[in-house]
């Protein structure tokens, strides 16, 4: 037995083969396999149990049969143990485990990478154990290895989970779910050893399955999987297809499943993909949307400041309410689209992440592609993707309330602001007005113009359009820089035909240059007007019931004149020109 010890601190581990016997009894080359699952040399049985280590070996039978070896067969030594489970191997089993000094299947040390030929001898090594170890081993109701193995008093062993459901429902009468001998009580006895073995089987089976599965080997038979069994999911061979398990089964070729779930994928993925293009597209026609939408708010702000540029003062805490409220247009237009832009990258990269995993898989090898291959297309068929609200279609009634806000705004502004026009019926024979009706100057000769009630047929002068018997009205008038202008207000009756005075008297209130100098139209005598600098525009306001005409310099809203008037009639901006150097232009 020295010579053993001696041996096994010379001999290396095989990282592809079971432990070896280290007694003397064993060749090293025994551990090798063939394709059957035997020793090379003497193509023999493996899988022993050495009684002198008491430990799984891969020995020679033939050793066995000289008298030399120290080692019995896997299969006796389970028969014995469910026989006799008091024998001396069953009760080294039952103590050992799981595995005290011996090294479990576990504890081995962990192998370098195998090759192809090496996985696929262990798992013939693992899958033709001696005998029919695995049935031995397999419970007849769940036919699974058995798990927590009992023994009833026929002496038929099973799960301690099978025999108890088995069993659920009767009080009395329990048959033996294998040889349908009737008891009259219940009596369940563990069989530790049949335990132990079932653990070391099913480690063995589990080696085998792993490396059958990576050669594209039935498991169970050890036949190329060729076939794909659609209610199963999963690959079979053409044993299994005819067994009765899989016989009422759809099955097809695994080539032929696996152009029929690429298709799947394929549209799985075109589906995915045109969603993609729809949000990127409905992002891109959002954020278009929003620009404008932002431009428009921004062509709303400079209205509403130009519009309160007139009257600033009296509307300035207007001004500032509205201001404020177009920044929170802005705000909340600007973070909904924040939000949008996240709701849809979290979509688009959920899609991006499923389409990539979708590309992967198609391109994996067959039998691996068709794992799982109904989970990822289930997946990608619940994929419903949520579009946000648009920010346009959220917020344009905001916008659009706003607006109509504006237009008030506007609409209250003309109270006081007028357009107005200048009307050509009223208009002396010198004056030319322009097209727009906005301007006039004096000619060099008199306009052929048809003679009415309304025109001026003496003084160079014109009336507005629009006349006021109400309210309060303002206006701006742009002057020339030289002498000969004059515009205020004149009554409805003011005569019109012959010689008139600017008189207050004849229904007139105006002012005027002449002589290089400004002038208030008083009576009986002009009042001179001090300014500290030239005229350009001037404001006039009109107050009909307050009794008032006053006139400012638009540039910096000085004073420049007011006229207390108890109006009677209905009254009309008036302006003259007297000079061909100089104009009057209204202000829009």
């Amino acid at each position: 037995m020295g010579e053993g010890k001696d041996c096994e601190a010379k001999r290396p581990p095989l990282a592809h083969a079971l432990p070896h016997c280290t007694c003397g009894c064993c060749d090293p080359d025994s551990a090798v396999l063939n394709a059957k699952g035997r020793a090379v040399r003497e193509d023999a049985p493996i899988l022993h149990l050495c009684s002198e280590r008491k430990q799984l070996l891969s020995v020679c039978s033939s050793m066995k049969a000289n008298g030399e070896s120290n080692s019995q067969p896997v299969s006796e030594v389970f028969i014995t143990s469910l026989r006799k489970p008091d024998t001396a191997v069953g009760s080294f089993l039952e103590r050992e485990r799981p595995w005290g000094r011996v090294p479990s299947i576990h504890a081995l040390p962990p192998a370098p990478v195998k090759s192809v030929l090496a996985r696929r001898r262990e798992a013939m090594a693992a899958v033709f154990l001696p005998g029919n170890l695995q049935d031995e081993a397999t419970c007849s109701v769940c036919l699974e290895f058995f798990k927590d193995p009992v023994s009833i008093e026929c002496g038929h062993n099973f799960c301690r989970a099978c025999i108890v459901k088995s069993w659920k429902d009767l009080e009395m009468d329990f048959p033996c779910p294998q040889c349908r001998e009737v008891f009259q009580q219940k009596s369940l006895r563990p069989n530790r050893q049949l335990a132990n073995m079932s653990e070391i089987i099913s480690q063995f089976a589990l080696r085998g399955a792993k490396g059958a599965e990576e050669d594209g080997l039935c498991v169970k038979h050890r036949e190329a999987l060729k076939l794909y069994c659609k209610d199963d999911r999963r690959s079979i061979c053409v044993v299994c297809d005819r067994s009765r398990k899989h016989r009422p089964h759809a099955v097809v070729p695994v080539d032929e499943a696996s152009e029929e779930y690429k298709e799947k994928i394929q549209g799985c993925l075109d589906f995915l993909k045109k969603e993609r293009q729809e949000l990127l597209e409905f992002k891109v026609n959002d954020d278009k949307k929003t620009q404008e939408l932002l431009k428009t708010i921004e062509t709303e702000r400079q209205k509403l400041l130009v519009e309160f540029e007139g009257l600033r003062q009296f509307l300035h805490d207007q001004e500032h309410i509205l201001l404020g409220q177009l920044d929170k247009m802005e705000k909340s237009i600007a973070k909904r689209q924040n939000e949008n832009i996240t709701d849809l990258s979290k979509e688009i990269t959920l899609l991006n992440k499923l389409i990539t995993e979708l590309e992967e898989k198609i391109q994996q090898p067959v039998l691996e592609f068709l794992k799982d291959v109904m989970s990822i297309i289930s997946r990608s068929d619940e994929v419903k993707c949520q579009k946000p609200v648009p920010v346009c279609t959220d917020m344009k009634m905001h916008v659009c309330n706003f607006s109509l806000k504006t237009v008030v705004l506007e609409k209250v502004l003309k109270r006081f602001k007028e357009d107005l026009t200048l009307d050509p019926d009223s208009a002396n024979h010198l004056l030319i007005l322009s097209a727009d009706l906005k301007s006039v100057r004096m000619g060099c000769r008199k306009q052929e113009l048809p003679d009415n009630p309304k025109r001026f047929d003496t003084n160079s002068r014109v009336l507005a359009t629009t006349g006021f018997k109400s309210g309060r009205h303002y206006w701006e008038v742009e002057v020339g820089a030289s002498d000969g202008w004059a515009f205020g207000v004149a009554k409805e009756s003011v005569r019109r035909k012959g010689l008139t005075q600017f008189s207050p008297e004849e229904g007139i209130w105006a002012v005027q240059q002449n002589g290089g100098r400004y002038w208030a139209v008083t009576s009986p005598q002009r009042t001179p007007l001090c300014l500290g600098q030239k005229l350009s525009k001037v404001r006039v306001y009109l107050d009909y019931e307050g009794e008032e005409v006053s006139f400012y310099n638009a540039e910096n809203m000085q004073h420049i004149f007011t006229f207390n008037v108890a109006f009677r009639e209905k009254v009309f901006p008036l302006f003259s020109v007297c000079s061909t150097v100089t104009y009057i232009k209204l202000c829009s």
